[in-house]
């Protein structure tokens, strides 16, 4: 069995990516030195607005949006997991672009898939973390095209926040690392389907949590997101004021 998907929350999941996609990217493109303590903190607000907002937000969203013909709960290990999987991911890939004064081709390369890579990590982590009362089956072709699309455009959102400033050139990068995120994911769930199994109508062992739970916890991690943004904000605000006041 396939499910379906509720649109306005596609949409808004989509929002959420780029929006954290954004708030991100303008903070690797901000960060020129990580031997400075601030610069290494922009990197950490960075990681969690890509990782957590622009993904795991985005992924769990999307999980909410899809009509699962069997009903869902998570485990909440592997869900904190899979968000603790796109910080990290997203944290390195952006590392490795900035911390070389010149970015080289095959650099970003790397970098845009140890951030692809991430994305996909974290969905199937994401996804492994559902428990319902079947059997989950991944198409092994649509797996591999939903990692490719998730490497490239993660790449090329990177190229764009380091190579255009202007803040326009940095929404567009947003755009496309949300597609990144969201082409990514629900590729792969066109390839996810459920085998109901009989046998499996015991109810899921150990601690769980229901969808309505799951919303409240997306709720939390999308406000880190705006908090991550302001503080950013005032912080760039407050540092360039402090390069321009004369000695």
């Amino acid at each position: 069995m396939s499910g379906s998907h509720d649109l306005m929350l596609v949409a808004l999941s989509y929002v959420i990516s780029v929006f954290g996609s954004y708030t991100g990217l303008m903070l690797v493109g901000q960060i020129k030195d990580l031997r400075n303590g601030m610069d290494r903190l922009w990197l950490a607000f960075a990681a969690v607005a890509l990782g957590g907002g622009a993904i795991w937000s985005m992924h769990f969203i999307a999980m909410l949006a899809y009509q699962s013909p069997i009903p869902v709960t998570y485990d909440p290990v592997l869900t904190v997991t899979s968000m603790l999987v796109a910080i990290v991911a997203t944290g390195t890939g952006a590392y490795i672009v900035i911390r070389r004064p010149r970015v080289t081709f095959g650099t970003l390369i790397i970098a845009g898939a140890v951030m692809g890579l991430g994305v996909a990590s974290m969905h199937y982590t994401g996804m492994e973390a559902m428990k319902l009362h079947g059997s989950m089956h991944h198409d092994h072709t649509i797996v591999a095209i939903s990692i490719v699309i998730a490497i490239v455009a993660s790449t090329a959102a990177l190229w764009i926040a380091l190579n255009m400033r202007e803040a326009w050139q940095q929404f567009l990068s947003a755009l496309v690392m949300g597609v990144a995120v969201c082409g990514m994911h629900y590729t792969a769930m066109y390839g996810f389907t459920v085998a109901h199994a009989h046998e499996a109508m015991t109810s899921p062992s150990g601690p769980t949590i229901m969808p309505a739970e799951l919303a409240t916890h997306i709720i939390a991690a999308t406000v880190v997101v705006f908090v991550t943004a302001l503080l950013s904000t005032f912080t760039k605000e407050m540092r360039d004021a402090t390069r321009s006041t004369p000695n």
